[in-house]
């Protein structure tokens, strides 16, 4: 297997906002060559490789389909690959290096607008999660006209997340003059609300709790709000589906199986401490809100909507022009969710 992948041409056609870059490729394959076991390569069971740039709880269902062993239940040995931000875990897969990614609507919009191959095959959150929360002295909307918001990445789902809570409160950045602080993961911008360096930001509802408890305004609950919404999904790039029908079906088989393990009641220890694990949380009640979150925005099929990535294709266009010229339902591929529920799973 080859160390260092080369990236494709295409890769060079990048969208003002989804930050693909060349150099994101090299970063890829470096990561990939040096943290991954030469000894899972060898695994007899096919290797798939789940890029996710998504911070929080969300990914859990990836998480409890590889402890669980119901990935392997379909055949296949399973990967979860964390890189730093949605844009590049894309990067990844449109380039070769992982067969699949776990992320949000925005970042598949984005890669379609600039022509790269990205499909969604099935949504895992089919509601908003998390809110989006201001410093206490923040009382009301009109509070925000100038100040600054704390971001993942410009174009991430973080971003998409912030523009959607900003829409649904009657706020427009350029209009309003306010300012979009890139500042990485969640913890990084929980700090930067307390230290005032920023005055808002999406945050996910596992560091939106202790925000909440120490008087922060808590202005859009998008597990709540009435927005239409596609948030992480599995996504291939559609010429794998044409070519691995099988296994594209027995990853999303085992995430399935995942998500109705997550839902039902005595797995909730297992589930909490697996949170636990990978979000580095040393009490079990602090897992406590990502569970019931994700028992709520989890999609019960994992059927993809055509509304939820209308709404987010109509937020996104207002910062990329590119996206205006798209269909966004194309990036729907649900033939294969179809027949797994046609056929009784």
């Amino acid at each position: 297997m080859r160390s260092i992948v080369a990236c494709p041409a295409k890769l060079r056609r990048v969208v003002n906002v989804s930050v693909l870059r060349l150099r994101d490729c090299f970063l890829v394959a470096v990561f990939l060559s040096t943290v991954l076991p030469s000894s899972s390569r060898a695994q007899s069971a096919p290797l798939f490789r789940i890029a996710y740039g998504v911070t929080g709880e969300n990914p859990a269902a990836l998480w409890i389909g590889i402890k669980q062993g119901f990935y392997r239940k379909h055949g296949l040995n399973v990967e979860a690959i964390f890189m730093r931000n949605g844009p590049l875990s894309m990067s990844a897969m449109v380039s070769g290096d992982v067969q699949m990614n776990f992320t949000s609507a925005n970042n598949v919009l984005n890669a379609a607008a600039a022509g790269l191959d990205a499909v969604v095959v099935a949504n895992v959150i089919a509601h908003g999660d998390g809110v989006f929360m201001a410093r206490p002295e923040i009382q009301k909307p009109e509070d925000l006209k100038g100040k600054s918001v704390a971001i993942q990445s410009i174009g991430g789902g973080g971003w998409a997340n912030n523009m959607l809570c900003l829409d649904y409160l009657n706020l427009d950045p350029e209009r309003d003059k306010i300012q979009f602080i890139v500042l990485g993961d969640q913890p990084s911008r929980v700090q930067a609300l307390e230290s005032g360096r920023v005055q808002a930001s999406w945050i996910g509802y596992t560091f939106s709790e202790p925000l909440k408890k120490k008087g922060y305004t808590a202005f859009v609950d998008l597990g709540r709000a009435p927005i239409p919404y596609m948030g992480s999904s599995l996504v291939t790039r559609r010429q794998f589906v044409r070519q691995d029908p099988k296994n594209i079906e027995g990853i999303i088989k085992g995430t399935l199986d995942a998500v109705r393990f997550i839902a039902k009641p005595e797995n909730k220890t297992a589930v909490t401490q697996t949170i636990m694990s990978h979000l580095r949380l040393s009490r079990p009640e602090e897992a406590e809100a990502s569970y019931r979150v994700i028992q709520n925005l989890y999609s019960n099929d994992l059927v993809p909507q055509a509304a939820g990535v209308k709404k987010i294709h109509q937020i996104l266009s207002k910062a990329n022009p590119n996206l205006r010229k798209m269909n966004p339902v194309e990036v729907i591929e649900d033939s294969l969710i179809l027949r797994i529920h046609a056929n009784g799973y």
